[in-house]
């Protein structure tokens, strides 16, 4: 259920979760990169343990991510999902994540950012992985399209 259109964010873009509690108190996390299992629908997304502590607490109340991914350009999507696990990150993942930031250190820095506010901001190590199994996928680019759900049909 992970639409071929939205790899290239998923892989380059800045992405961000969100979750709520039951009482509909919000809290965000940046994500360091993500790994993609098409194959189970699942998205990891690597954070750092430390500044989840209520993001954990709210995933394991009410279950539900909302992941927002977008490219420099303009390009982004909004996949919703239901919260799986959490684990460690081990040495595949932390490569992921390196090949990842590098990639957003460079891009962000080729439109003016200072390599020492990029290295501020993406230049740290995750150290946990959380796995959401992706249910639906919006299309956020600005536009005509912007809000609509990318069903099966619309993958490629």
């Amino acid at each position: 259920m992970i639409p071929n259109v939205t790899i290239n964010a998923l892989e380059q873009g800045l992405g961000h979760f969100g979750v709520s509690s039951k009482s509909n108190k919000t809290v965000h996390v940046d994500t360091l990169g993500v790994k993609i299992d098409n194959i189970k629908s699942t998205l990891t997304c690597f954070v750092i343990n430390s500044e989840c502590k209520k993001v954990l607490e709210y995933l394991n109340e009410s279950g539900r991510i909302s992941f927002f991914v977008g490219m420099i350009s303009h390009e982004a999507y909004n996949l919703k999902g239901q919260y799986v696990s959490s684990k460690k990150l081990d040495s595949l993942d932390l490569k992921i994540s390196k090949n990842y930031t590098n990639k957003v250190i460079d891009i962000i820095t080729s439109v003016g950012l200072s390599k020492e506010a990029a290295l501020e901001k993406y230049g740290k190590v995750p150290d946990l992985g959380i796995t959401f199994k992706v249910d639906k996928v919006y299309i956020q680019t600005p536009g005509p399209e912007a809000g609509k759900e990318i069903t099966n049909s619309k993958t490629s």
